[in-house]
């Protein structure tokens, strides 16, 4: 008995796109785990109070500026952001914390508007045991206060470089490269493209980000993964059943 040419045709083709989506599956699967760190760099034009300092176990890890003294309308205390890094298990393309922020806003002179940099550090201790990094450019706006409003005399904290990163790393094969994608201050349940810290408050959010894949396909082993092995054994023994039907 012989099958229909156009039932044959549908049978490979489904086959073969059982393989490739099998083996795209193996890609995506990859899992990248460590922990991150991060240190700030000076501003374009930093004022003569701003600073760096190591806080907290980081290092470089606490960019603070601003003034107090001889200030009647200022608070006690003067203006810091902090990267706090953290432990990560993320996928290729998944949402992921990059490392806890803390923004103290006070109300001082003598600070700066501009941008400053901020280098990202990731150590993997899995799939392979590596550190990379990766640059990216973060914006400050020190906003005047005069509404009386807490909120809206809040400074903001944001990426100033679309959040894309010129460096890569290599796995297998794949170039991989680290995109920031926004501030949240509720787990990555919701997004902001920035960090508004309400006026003479400490605020605290986390920085989100994802490893995406900009390389080619990696290239094939010589020992088939057992996703692959499975596929080719499904259009093996396809292919030889339809030699038997021809011959019936």
């Amino acid at each position: 008995m012989r099958s229909h040419p156009h039932t044959a045709k549908l049978s490979a083709a489904a086959l073969t796109a059982t393989l490739l989506v099998s083996l795209a599956g193996q890609a995506q699967a990859i899992t990248f785990e460590g922990t991150s760190s991060g240190q700030w760099g000076m501003p374009a034009n930093p004022s003569g109070s701003t600073y760096i300092s190591s806080e907290n176990g980081g290092i470089n890890n606490s960019l603070s500026w601003g003034r107090t003294d001889n200030c009647l309308t200022c608070t006690p205390f003067n203006n810091y952001v902090q990267y706090d890094g953290v432990s990560f298990n993320a996928g290729v393309g998944s949402l992921f914390n990059l490392g806890n922020l803390t923004y103290r806003n006070g109300s001082v002179w003598d600070g700066f508007n501009g941008d400053f940099p901020l280098n990202i550090a990731l150590s993997l201790t899995n799939p392979f045991n590596t550190t990379q990094n990766f640059d990216f450019s973060f914006n400050i706006f020190n906003t005047p206060n005069n509404s009386g409003d807490a909120v809206v005399d809040g400074d903001k904290l944001r990426f100033s470089t679309a959040g894309i990163s010129s460096q890569q790393f290599n796995y297998d094969g794949v170039d991989y490269t680290l995109e920031l994608t926004g501030f949240s201050s509720d787990g990555g349940l919701t997004m902001m493209s920035e960090f508004n810290s309400p006026e003479g408050t400490i605020a605290n959010a986390s920085l989100y980000g994802k490893l995406t894949g900009v390389g080619q396909a990696p290239p094939q082993k010589t020992i088939p993964e057992p996703a692959a092995v499975a596929g080719l054994s499904l259009l093996g023994i396809y292919f030889a059943t339809r030699r038997r039907s021809r011959n019936i």
